[in-house]
């Protein structure tokens, strides 16, 4: 049925194993006329990575000589200047730099390689592409060195949210109402979550075209953070422009993700035309860079496992959780407080002698929250990369629909689009609305909940993992613990605008025993604008300003609750 060429847009042909978990193009157009095809197509060139006989490694070095107090513990200080240039005096060029790991890429000959091995502040150096494990303390059979959170407790049996939180509908997202009604990712929309508040990084291949009409409202709203590419020549293709759609996209009765609010970071690490090692290394930067732009979860629609003629490729047997480095990576944002969400890849097929079938790294990660794929059948879609891992692990560990999914056209209309690369961007959507509602939730804790709210939580296997998601469910269990433990004291977090209908809509954190919140928006001079009492309780809340009452202008927001607690936030609307 489709023609076998390599293509970076994620190509799920019969033999194609190409690492990136994108999508096949269907190429139907939504809602517009023609058809458009969602990215480009690039036949494999040959290229050779060798510089008089140079190959790519990473430079481990030893523990940067500074004693001052920092924040290494966080990956924040940069590579240390001394090594750096010690390296240079003796001809090595550093390409990539990680911070996480206290390390730098760079070709060396073999000559060079043990040059820069016998220095006494290089720990090891390794090839990229494949890398011995990172062994880590922790406890024994204990690979993952992510810290473990304890179990969720178990939700009540029915949870009705209040009456103040349920909006009188969802907005009309269009084409995606088949496969969010499939995940239920409708009623939390309903009742108000679109992942206002939190922040969304993508590492993808090209970002262009986010002027389309899908992201007006994310460039009206300043909620576009910030873009980077790290590969330095231009890239082609609409990959990274349909898999933020999906996600983040709003375009009232033709496209609206589920994460509609959230702020977007975006990072461009991927090469279209090839696929080299560098691309790992691009990876690990892409990723500190979003960390350190505050980004809560991360989508990542890429993976690696074979690459271009004369670039060192990785086996199954590497796929084990901790030998790549891109999935050391993964885990140490994870255990930084990121979330990330990885599609699984698109080399599934009816067994495993007939291809490469296992998932990609870094789906293979310990912490990752991989994502398979399902038809629109909710059958498994074959194309769906399966477990175990190396070390015997089950992934993915949940599935949504990604086969067929609308997302948006560098021409300004909607395709169809099939692989795991569009169902991640669902689930990440999700990810970002249980954040907003319960800004506590870790990663595992995140990971485990959509497990225990998923079709299959009581029979999880390694094609299906645990299951196609349940949004619903996990929001409202999320909405639970959040109430659970309280705060102790009353929040207030940024108000927005209403989508909707440009009504303000005020965070509200309120402490235990909280029965009602009043709502005060005065102007600087202290007159009062508007005052009204809604019911309320312990722990996430939403409060409604009519917009009538809150033209453009600046304003000092003021809750009470009904103890006599007070909380202030100054506030400006923009026309």
């Amino acid at each position: 049925m489709f023609e076998r060429v390599r293509f970076r847009c994620g190509f799920v042909g019969p033999r194609s194993v190409r690492a990136v978990s994108g999508g096949v193009i269907l190429g139907v157009a939504l809602l517009v006329g023609g058809v458009w095809p969602a990215c480009a197509v690039h036949l494999p060139a040959e290229h050779s990575t060798a510089r008089s006989g140079a190959q790519k490694y990473w430079i481990f070095l030893e523990q940067r000589p500074s004693s001052s107090p920092s924040r290494s513990a966080q990956g924040m200080r940069p590579v240390a200047n001394v090594y750096l240039r010690r390296l240079r005096t003796l001809g090595v060029r550093p390409l990539v730099h990680s911070r996480w790991f206290h390390a730098v890429s760079a070709r060396l000959s073999p000559a060079m390689r043990r040059t820069v091995a016998q220095r006494p502040y290089v720990r090891r150096t390794q090839p990229v592409g494949t890398l011995s494990p990172l062994r880590r303390p922790g406890r024994a059979g204990d690979r993952s060195g992510v810290a473990r959170a304890p179990l969720l407790p178990d939700p009540p049996r029915a949870f009705t949210p209040p009456r103040a939180f349920t909006p009188p509908r969802a907005p009309a997202v269009g084409a995606l109402e088949g496969p969010l009604r499939r995940i239920r990712a409708l009623p939390p929309l309903a009742r108000g979550w679109n992942g206002r508040g939190i922040r969304i990084g993508f590492l993808d291949a090209s970002f262009a075209g986010l002027r389309h009409p899908a992201f007006v409202s994310l460039r009206a709203d300043g909620r576009l953070a910030a873009l980077r590419s790290f590969p330095r020549r231009r890239q082609g293709g609409t990959h990274g422009l349909g898999v933020v759609s999906v996600a983040a996209g709003y375009d009232a009765g033709r496209l609206v993700g589920p994460a509609f609010g959230a702020t977007v970071l975006g990072a461009t690490t991927e090469y279209t035309q090839f696929e080299r090692t560098v691309e790992e290394d691009h990876f690990v930067a892409g990723l500190e860079w979003l960390y350190r732009r505050g980004a809560d979860v991360v989508n990542v629609s890429i993976g690696y496992t074979t690459f271009d003629k004369g670039q060192r490729s990785y086996a199954p047997e590497d796929l084990d959780g901790d030998t790549a480095l891109t999935t050391r990576a993964v885990d140490r944002a994870a255990h930084l407080g990121m979330t990330i969400v990885v599609s699984a890849g698109n080399s599934g097929c009816d067994t495993p002698d007939a291809c490469w079938y296992y998932v990609n790294t870094p789906a293979d990660a310990d912490s990752a929250l991989t994502v398979g794929a399902v038809a629109p059948d909710s059958s498994l879609a074959p194309f769906s990369a399966r477990g175990p891992t190396a070390d015997g692990r089950r992934k993915p560990d949940v599935l949504v629909q990604g086969q067929g999914i609308p997302a948006a056209s560098a021409r300004g209309g909607y395709t169809r689009v099939s692989g795991t690369s569009f169902a991640s961007p669902q689930v990440t959507a999700v990810v970002a609305q249980m954040l907003q509602v319960n800004p506590s939730l870790g990663p595992m804790a995140v990971r485990r909940l959509l497990r225990r709210t998923a079709s299959h939580a009581q029979s999880p296997d390694t094609s299906r993992g645990w299951g196609i998601v349940n949004a619903d469910a996990a929001l409202r269990t999320a909405e639970w613990l959040a109430r659970r433990t309280p705060p102790s004291r009353l929040q207030v977090a940024r108000p927005y605008r209403s989508v909707r209908d440009s009504a303000l809509i005020v965070p509200v954190s309120a402490p235990p025993h909280t029965a009602a919140l009043r709502v005060e928006m005065r102007s600087p001079q202290g007159r009062r604008l508007y005052r009204a009492t809604q019911p309320a309780h312990a722990g996430p809340n939403r409060l409604r300003v009519e917009a009538s009452a809150v033209p453009p202008g600046r304003y000092r927001c003021v809750v009470v609750t009904d103890r006599g607690r007070r909380a202030t936030r100054l506030v400006t609307l923009s026309p």
